[in-house]
């Protein structure tokens, strides 16, 4: 039992953030530009080595793999990639919502998009279990005004999981 919980400690979601790999309140036109955006995110912090695969191989999951766009305005794009260093997260939250193919038709504003290396491949499902757990911290983090705060927010909601 104590490995299994060393290991859930290890992925928490707020480690995975620093205060370069969000951003808040962005305006983005389009769902490409979002990914980008998020790549580059990762890109800046050694995540990901190499930006213009991933982008491909993120571009060809949501295609080939349909939306990723979860529902109430949040989307998760991931991919598993040779690109990818290490496991690592980007947070990026939109003014204005966009058109990402949700099921339930809501427009997505919080987009969480997970880098994963080949050889962790089922990680990405224990982070979104994270994330998907509690629709009161996906508003709380809408609210957040600073990078800081966000990460705080998503600190303090698993620190109280894991206790």
């Amino acid at each position: 039992m104590k490995h299994r919980e060393s290991e859930q400690t290890q992925l928490r979601v707020s480690r995975l953030l620093n205060r370069d790999s969000v951003m808040l309140h962005a305006e983005m036109p389009s769902v490409q530009t979002a990914l980008e955006t998020l790549v580059e995110l990762q890109e800046s912090n050694g995540v990901i080595t190499n930006g213009t695969a991933y982008y491909k191989a993120v571009c060809e999951r949501e295609r080939a793999g349909g939306t990723t766009a979860i529902g109430e305005g949040l989307a998760i794009p991931h991919a598993c990639n040779a690109g990818v260093a290490s496991l690592g997260l980007a947070a990026l939250t939109l003014t204005r919502g966009l058109d990402w193919g949700a099921a339930d038709g809501k427009l997505v504003d919080m987009i969480f998009m997970v880098a994963v290396p080949p050889d962790r491949q089922s990680d990405h499902l224990l982070i979104l279990a994270h994330l998907l757990g509690d629709h009161r911290l996906t508003e709380k983090l809408r609210m957040a005004d600073t990078r800081e705060a966000f990460i705080r927010i998503l600190n303090q909601t698993e620190a109280a999981i894991f206790a």
